[in-house]
């Protein structure tokens, strides 16, 4: 299981997760989406939204982006809510088309659930469901296949996990640490999808931003919004400029 730390920056702690958290169980949600777990993650701590979450798993990896002493806003409860205060919320990938890359997404969910339940001597009893919290008819596409299934994918994985065994974890993803991207001599237009058809701002010619990960053959930049300090994440075209 590959595990990828991305660290919220500090400054975005008041609006994303701005209360220290005792976490009681896990809630458990779908996208309604198609991006991979880094990006939902990139987007997540990059936006000016104080809707967030601790973790997003894809069929390839996990990714967490809000520490799990913090808490998230995720379950639609209110901010005081026992799901906003007290659970860590896990997103799974590519809900929103399904299929293969969706399956294997919530293969790695369970998987990743029954860890964090055996880390902490928890049963199947603290895995929740987002509807639980708000009514809101999530996690979609696990609700439409079925929730007891998804819950025996989780169990199986209990049967099989050893606690102390070690994971693949990457602790090099660190919004503040990211590598570079360089702009080259015209400008460069950033999109908020890798198909490059909605684009959401643009880079000047020989700017720098922060260059987090190669996403669909695409690069995935941090950069500054008109100079100013607020920040959004997008896809550009050009490969050229990573490092």
């Amino acid at each position: 299981m590959q595990i990828t730390n991305v660290k919220c920056p500090m400054s975005k702690y008041n609006l994303k997760c701005p209360y220290e958290m005792k976490a009681e169980e896990i809630a458990v949600h779908n996208t309604a989406n198609d991006a991979s777990a880094m990006s939902e993650v990139s987007y997540m701590l990059g936006n000016g939204s104080s809707t967030s979450f601790h973790v997003a798993v894809d069929n390839y990896r996990v990714v967490t982006g809000i520490p799990f002493n913090r808490n998230a806003f995720a379950c639609g409860d209110g901010r005081n809510g026992r799901g906003n205060r007290r659970a860590i919320s896990v997103e799974i990938c590519y809900s929103k088309s399904g299929g293969e890359r969706f399956e294997e997404a919530e293969d790695l969910a369970a998987s990743y659930i029954a860890m964090l339940l055996k880390e902490r001597g928890w049963g199947i009893e603290r895995v929740k469901k987002h509807e639980d919290y708000s009514r809101k008819y999530c996690p979609h596409r696990t609700l439409d296949l079925g929730w007891e299934r998804f819950l025996n994918k989780v169990r199986r994985h209990l049967d099989f996990q050893v606690i102390g065994v070690e994971n693949n974890k990457d602790e090099g993803g660190c919004l503040e640490m990211a590598r570079v991207y360089q702009n080259g001599s015209t400008p460069e237009p950033v999109f908020a999808d890798t198909d490059l058809t909605k684009k959401i701002g643009s880079l000047d010619p020989r700017e720098k931003a922060e260059y987090l990960a190669i996403d669909n053959d695409r690069p995935l930049v941090r950069y500054k919004v008109n100079g100013t300090s607020v920040y959004k994440c997008g896809y550009v075209r050009w490969k050229g400029g990573c490092r």
